[in-house]
C-alpha cells in the first residue's frame, strides 16, 4: 500500500504549482521525511524500552505506536487533501480557482485533467526520458537505503556502542535537511535542475568512499555526514526535474509512477549488494553505488545536452516542444 504514496504526493504537488515553484515545495515535502529519519532510530530505541509492558515485546510497541500515528495522520489527510485545482470548489473561491488554473496553463498548459487510458499510458511509456529519470532516482535512493539499513552497523564497527550509534545516526540528517531545502531553493531560483542533481550525486558518492575507506573514525563519520547530507536533495531534485519537463496530467501521472519504480529498485539493489559478511566496510555495495552514480551523472549530462539542442532549435525556428509554443525544457 505504501508504494503509491510518494508518486501520488509528487503528482499532486506538481499539479498545483508552476514549474519553477515545485523545487522548493517538493524539497519541503521530502524535508519532513529527512527530519523524521534523524530521530527515527532514537524514537524506535525509546519504544523498545517498553519491552514487557502489557506483555508485549519492544518491537511490537514500535509497530503499534508508529502505526497509530500514521493511521491518525492518514485519517486527517482524507478530509483536507484536494485532488486538483479544477476540483477545489470547497477549498477556493471561484476567482482563486480561476487564478490558479490560469497561471498553470500559462506555464505548462495542463491545468485541466486529461483522462488516463491504456492507449495513452502505452504512448507515454515510449518516451525514453522517463527511463533516464527512473535511473536517476534509482541512483539517488540506492545510497539512501544503504545508509538507512547499515549506518548504525557502520558506526558500531567504529567502536561505538549500540546506544551511541543510534544517537550518532541523527546529526547527519539535520545537515541533510538544510541542504535539501537549499538545493530546492537554488534550482527554482536559477531554473536549472540537472547540474545541481549531478553535483549532489557526485558528492554523495565521494562521501560513501570516505565512509568505507577513511582511516580514522572521525573521517568515516564525516563521510556519513557527507553522504547522507548531499543525497537527500537528489530525490526531490529528480522528481522536480522530470515534472518540469512533462506536459499533460496523464503523462505526469505515468512519469511519476515510472520514476518511483526506479526509486524502489534502488532499495532492492542496496539490500543485495551491501552484504552482511562485508561489514563494516561493505566494499561491494560501495562500488556498486559508485558505478550506478557515475552512470546516472553521465545520463544527466547527455539528456541536458539533448534539451539544450532542442531548446536552441525551437528558439531559432519558433518551433514547438511537446506540442507547445514558447515552452522549453528545463536543463
Amino acid at each position: 500500500m505504501e508504494a503509491g504514496f510518494l508518486p501520488g504526493c509528487t503528482y499532486l504537488i506538481t499539479c498545483w504549482y508552476t514549474r519553477f515553484e515545485v523545487g522548493k515545495r517538493l524539497a519541503s515535502f521530502w524535508l519532513v521525511s529527512v527530519v523524521l529519519n534523524a530521530f527515527a532510530a532514537i524514537f524506535a530505541y525509546a519504544l523498545t524500552l517498553l519491552d514487557g509492558s502489557y506483555g508485549l515485546d519492544g518491537w511490537r510497541w514500535i509497530f503499534i505506536v508508529e502505526g497509530a500515528i500514521t493511521s491518525s495522520i492518514c485519517l486527517i489527510g482524507w478530509f483536507i487533501i484536494i485532488d486538483f485545482p479544477t476540483q477545489a470548489d470547497s477549498f477556493l473561491k471561484p476567482e482563486e480557482k480561476e487564478f490558479i488554473i490560469a497561471r498553470i496553463n500559462n506555464d505548462s498548459g495542463d491545468a485541466e485533467e486529461d483522462p488516463i487510458t491504456m492507449e495513452r499510458v502505452l504512448h507515454h511509456l515510449k518516451d525514453w526520458k522517463l527511463y533516464v529519470w527512473a535511473f536517476n532516482l534509482m541512483a539517488s535512493t540506492l545510497p539512501g537505503y544503504a545508509y538507512s539499513y547499515f549506518k548504525t552497523v557502520i558506526l558500531m564497527g567504529m567502536g561505538f556502542s549500540n546506544t551511541q550509534s543510534q544517537l550518532l545516526s541523527a546529526p547527519p540528517y539535520i545537515i541533510a535537511a538544510f541542504f535539501t531545502y537549499l538545493g530546492g531553493w537554488l534550482t527554482d531560483k536559477y531554473q536549472i535542475r540537472g547540474p545541481v542533481i549531478a553535483v549532489h550525486q557526485l558528492l554523495t558518492a565521494v562521501g560513501m568512499l570516505i565512509t568505507a575507506y577513511g582511516g580514522a573514525s572521525g573521517a568515516r563519520y564525516f563521510g556519513i555526514f557527507m553522504g547522507v547530507g548531499f543525497l537527500q536533495f537528489c530525490i526531490p531534485g529528480v522528481l522536480a526535474f522530470q515534472a518540469n519537463n512533462i506536459t499533460s496530467h496523464s503523462k505526469r501521472g505515468v512519469a511519476s509512477a515510472t520514476c518511483l519504480i526506479g526509486g524502489g529498485l534502488g532499495g532492492i539493489i542496496a539490500s543485495v549488494s551491501f552484504k552482511s559478511d562485508e561489514s563494516p566496510h561493505y566494499t561491494t555495495g560501495i562500488w556498486v553505488t559508485f558505478g550506478v552514480t557515475m552512470v546516472s551523472i553521465c545520463l544527466t549530462v547527455m539528456m541536458d545536452f539533448h534539451f539544450w539542442k532542442t531548446n536552441k532549435k525551437a528558439r531559432e525556428t519558433n518551433g514547438q516542444i511537446e506540442g507547445m509554443s514558447g515552452w522549453y525544457y528545463t536543463l
